[in-house]
């Protein structure tokens, strides 16, 4: 005998004919029938108003989806990411931010890369720390650490880095055989030398930074307290003190993946400074609102501060620093020279450093003024920019 094709619309008026034809209640018939009562009433509602026809399939599709981003957008998603196989959907967010784009939700762009097949299924993470722990002002605190690399014939090289913990801005980085203590301090010279000292420095416990768990103080640290910048370090076995330096490390190694091999020191130096321009400038960091480290770190404190009076009770310096009072002209006399730092300090007292011919002026633990003097004039005035006159037709 031939089988009889029953449709969807038939089985369901079926349905709703069985309780009358039966006897059973309504629940009786669903629970045979293996469907919720919720759906048979639906389906009785449809039957009443429409009849016949409201019993037939209907699209599963929601009305709207304010979520779906237009093909447009989502063709520029997917070429961003094609061109740049690193960036993820918060890079590439933010660069169309940048860019002077409305850019959809992380979690929109994460899904229209997964529909493109250009990301891959990832594990479940651990649940990330909700508070970021960082200093407020940048030159507070920098961090300091060292890690390995490889040049072009396999021979190991290193690159010593400081980077400053407010502003992630890599203030410094270095290549060097190894990460012993004179390259360590010949990094902090060179980030002195462009953006001043810091308060305090931060580096985990390698014996080219420190001496105390073997019980001695070694030529680092002796430094360091000469130009009273204060030394601390983490905890042992726990690299997430020093976290920020960790992470950059991982961003440093993709990006040299992505360069040719340096042959030597001086060529990995090159790149080096490549990259120190492109992570402080080009690349906007997740940690800090997606600003670029350059953009955190040069963020200027507000025009036309108030003069700090001379009775105010003045800053405390190190021991056996060199201190110098900034007379009512706004300069103060260091070796011969009138060294100008602003009307506003007139009366107080300011924290001399020297490193070589760069002479460093701090008013507390802010640096007020980095400068090397010019031999052929006693006075030295600040860098102001020049106003530029405009002629009168």
């Amino acid at each position: 005998m031939a089988l009889k094709v029953v449709s969807m619309e038939e089985l369901k008026l079926q349905l709703l004919l069985e309780p009358a034809q039966t006897g059973e209640s309504v629940a009786e018939v669903c629970r045979r029938r293996g469907i919720s009562r919720a759906s048979f009433y639906r389906y009785r509602q449809r039957f009443l108003e429409e009849g016949t026809d409201g019993l037939a399939a209907r699209s599963r599709r929601p009305s709207s989806s304010p979520c779906r981003i237009e093909p447009a957008r989502e063709l520029e998603i997917v070429n961003l990411r094609r061109d740049h196989p690193r960036w993820g959907a918060r890079r590439i967010r933010a660069e169309l931010a940048r860019a002077g784009v409305s850019p959809p939700a992380v979690s929109t762009i994460h899904q229209a890369l997964k529909r493109n097949h250009l990301v891959a299924a990832q594990p479940p993470r651990p649940r990330k720390a909700r508070k970021r722990f960082e200093r407020d002002r940048a030159n507070d605190l920098w961090q300091i650490d060292a890690t390995q690399t490889r040049l072009a014939d396999g021979q190991p090289a290193w690159v010593l880095d400081i980077v400053d913990d407010h502003a992630r801005f890599l203030v410094a980085a270095l290549a060097c055989p190894s990460p012993t203590g004179e390259a360590a301090w010949a990094c902090l010279m060179r980030a002195g030398a462009d953006h001043g000292l810091p308060r305090q420095l931060l580096s985990d416990n390698h014996v080219s930074f420190t001496g105390r768990l073997f019980g001695h103080q070694v030529a680092f640290e002796r430094n360091l307290a000469g130009i009273g910048v204060q030394l601390i370090n983490a905890a042992p076995s726990h690299p997430q003190t020093i976290g920020k330096l960790e992470r950059l490390h991982r961003t440093l190694k993709e990006w040299l993946r992505d360069q040719p091999q340096a042959r030597n020191l001086a060529e990995l130096q090159t790149l080096l400074d490549r990259f120190q321009t492109h992570y402080n400038h080009e690349r906007p960091h997740q940690g800090i609102q997606d600003q670029t480290p350059a953009e955190r770190y040069r963020q200027q404190a507000p025009p036309n501060q108030p003069p700090i009076p001379a009775s105010h009770q003045q800053p405390t310096y190190p021991p056996r620093s060199i201190l110098r009072r900034v007379m009512s002209n706004g300069a103060f006399c260091y070796r011969r020279r009138h060294i100008h730092v602003g009307n506003r300090f007139a009366g107080a007292t300011v924290r001399i450093v020297e490193i070589g011919d760069l002479i460093h002026a701090y008013y507390g633990d802010q640096l007020i003024r980095s400068l090397i003097p010019d031999p052929t004039h006693l006075y030295q005035p600040s860098e102001r920019p020049r106003r530029t006159r405009t002629r009168k037709p």
